[in-house]
């Protein structure tokens, strides 16, 4: 090898190692965080999408260890614009994404990102750096059993298979590439956790941006009207979710830092932004993750009466808002309680449900019906109705073929997480569970891109199994 080529060979390796040092490095989610938030306002999609694809391709196919992705796989569900949205919320259905161009770079994108994905699958496969789990076979049999969904069933239609193949890949098939690329160390739960709170600022600032800006949020009688409170990513159920699976991260670097009182503060302000979101289902759950990451925080921080005293502060301030703004309270509180008990339709939902199970209690009746309850803001026509429950969405639409692993699965994490629990394993567990508990309210876990952030944890929280991680 002549010098030239020694010298090529050392500048390419020096580039690899500086990019591999930057996605390594807890600055790496706070990048992410200004590209995204960035393009969002300039409507630069393409350029997010982009961004997204090859640092997820770079680090599956270069970096040895793939918990960075948790970056990527968090700011994907909200990197689409405003402007921009094809979502019926957003209304511009058909101006952008549906353009030819613009189809096409995405499916190079997506192409590009999965090709890697399955590279890495492979490769780790034949290293022998993946290792079977009960909860691999677990979700072996929920892969087959979400794919036969609607089988035998009256209207069914091959986009049943191809959805159910695709959900199956995303709680298999990604499961197994990061189970298999995963380092898990303390530096990895860390990571994770400032990938979330990364997230949760950009998330706040979008929401102080709405409030600010978006004409008819704020109604003549003083009430809010949080049909008005939409992205172009989502909608106030999908920022609300975003900021109660995001709580578990700040009650996590309260314990880390010496001065982790700063992140008991930060928890209080992601509440406040729960309750500012408007969805019921984002406050009923974030009030329950929120009381567990208090007396976690109150048990293992050492700086009790400063972390009691803002938790005691907290509940002062927010009795005497609600008493000096009573009328406020008074307005948000009879819109929040509208159609309270029937769910918005969700009763009905949950009915239709168990009818279809009933008629078709194998393979259930498939993803694709027509639910006129499901409001479906969604508006994209991959995205199927749904019956806003996880337990009846699975018996609904896959009968006891998805049902029935379902259990199983959620009994062998269960086990797992009971094994060997930890601060970091606890950490990763309340995320988790604080999805589940939304998703027994809506359909996030059938939503793609929250299934991302579900299978990654869940391959966190299995091959932390047999680590030593910090005391619970």
């Amino acid at each position: 090898m002549n010098t030239v080529e020694s010298k090529r060979k050392l500048n390419w390796q020096k580039a690899l190692d500086t990019v591999r040092g930057v996605i390594s490095s807890l600055y790496f989610p706070f990048i992410t965080a200004a590209v995204t938030l960035a393009c969002y306002y300039l409507a630069w999609d393409m350029v997010t999408i982009w961004y997204m694809a090859l640092c997820g391709t770079f680090i599956l196919i270069f970096m040895k260890d793939t918990s960075p992705l948790i970056t990527v796989f968090l700011f994907m569900n909200i990197m689409i614009s405003m402007e921009n949205s094809p979502t019926l919320i957003g209304g511009n259905p058909d101006e952008y994404y549906f353009q030819t161009a613009i189809l096409a770079q995405i499916g190079v994108a997506i192409g590009l990102f999965a090709c890697a994905g399955i590279y890495r699958m492979v490769t780790d496969i034949r290293a022998r750096r993946f290792k079977v789990s009960p909860t691999f076979f677990g979700l072996c049999a929920f892969a087959v059993g979400i794919m036969f969904n609607g089988l035998f069933s009256e209207g069914y239609t091959p986009m049943n298979a191809v959805y159910g193949f695709f959900m199956a890949f995303l709680f298999l098939g990604l499961f197994v590439i990061c189970s298999g690329s995963i380092t898990i160390n303390p530096r990895t739960f860390e990571r994770i956790a400032w990938s979330f709170i990364a997230l949760s600022l950009c998330l706040i600032i979008e929401l102080a941006v709405a409030y600010g800006t978006y004409e008819g949020l704020w109604l003549e009688s003083g009430g809010i009207d949080r049909g008005k409170l939409y992205f172009g990513w989502g909608m106030h159920n999908t920022i609300g979710m975003l900021f109660v699976i995001s709580m578990p991260s700040a009650a996590y670097l309260a314990q880390k830092y010496r001065h982790g009182f700063i992140f008991t503060i930060y928890l209080v302000v992601l509440v406040l932004c729960v309750f500012l979101s408007m969805s019921r289902q984002s406050m009923l759950c974030g009030a329950v993750v929120f009381v567990i990451c208090a007396v976690w925080i109150m048990i293992k921080c050492p700086q009790k009466w400063i972390n009691g005293g803002i938790f005691v502060a907290t509940a002062v301030a927010a009795v005497i808002a609600l008493a000096v703004n009573r009328a406020f309270v008074d307005e948000v509180f009879a819109m929040l309680t509208e159609n309270f008990f029937s769910g918005s339709g969700r009763t009905t939902l949950y009915e239709k449900a168990l009818a279809a199970f009933m008629e078709y209690p194998v393979f259930g009746s498939g993803f694709y019906h027509d639910l006129s309850e499901d409001p479906g803001f969604v508006g994209l026509p991959i995205i199927p109705d749904m019956y806003h429950n996880t337990v009846f969405e699975l018996m609904a639409v896959g009968g006891l073929f998805a049902i029935v692993p379902y259990v199983i699965h959620r009994i062998h994490t269960v086990i797992s997480f009971v094994k060997n629990p930890s601060r970091d394993r606890f950490f990763v567990g309340l995320t988790i569970f604080a999805l589940l508990i939304l998703s027994l309210l809506d359909n996030h876990i059938f939503y793609i891109l929250p299934t991302i952030i579900y299978s990654f944890m869940t391959a966190v929280l299995i091959n932390s199994e047999k680590s030593r991680s910090s005391a619970a």
